[in-house]
């Protein structure tokens, strides 16, 4: 015979084993569904994170090359020209393979590298000489060829004429005045001369 307390005993876990099975069943389990919504509440943002979340990192601004400042020239140079025709401009510098050339005119930038931003304009891929198309009086100016990273400018000073008569640079003007001086001051020194030798001969 079982006695009392030992049935008492199997009751009791009976009834502790059916509750615990009541309790695992009742409670409500977690699908993958609900476990991709705890995924996102656990990484969510708020209004402030998302906007900055959102936006792709900041690139670097990148230099303005166009930036345009009138150098000290290591060089300067008079080109003239025939309105209506070609003008060829040259930097006449040694050059590598290294080098980035930059033309400009007044503060515009013509050329960078081998790229041609301007109309009206040509340039050669190799020596970086810069061609004016059909110059107009608006072609006229400064124009400064900056050698990079060397920092050299040779600055060309463009001047046009109707006609090659019509172009005439300060530099031949002074010239012209020179050869005009020197040429009074041999007239002057031969007419003394001849003065001389005719009172001697008297």
């Amino acid at each position: 015979m079982v006695s009392s307390t030992a049935l008492k005993k199997v009751l009791i876990s009976g009834v502790l084993l059916i509750t615990g099975c009541c309790l695992v069943h009742s409670y409500p389990s977690i699908t993958e569904d609900d476990d991709d919504g705890m995924m996102a509440d656990e990484y969510d943002y708020g209004p402030d994170d998302q906007s900055v979340a959102s936006q792709p990192a900041s690139q670097p601004k990148p230099t303005n090359i166009a930036k345009f400042a009138v150098p000290k020239a290591n060089r300067t140079v008079t080109k003239t020209g025939i309105l209506g025709e070609d003008v060829l401009l040259k930097c006449d510098e040694k050059i590598t393979k290294d080098d980035v050339i930059l033309w400009y005119q007044n503060s515009k930038l013509i050329a960078n590298g081998q790229s041609l931003l301007l109309p009206n304009f040509s340039l050669d891929p190799k020596s970086y000489d810069l061609t004016i198309l059909k110059a107009s009086a608006q072609s006229a100016g400064d124009y400064y060829c900056q050698i990079l990273p060397q920092s050299v400018f040779v600055h060309t000073k463009v001047i046009l004429g109707d006609h090659s008569l019509d172009v005439i640079t300060p530099e031949s003007s002074k010239s012209a005045q020179d050869s005009l001086h020197r040429f009074a001051s041999l007239m002057w020194l031969l007419t003394l001369v001849l003065l001389v030798l005719h009172q001697h001969k008297h």
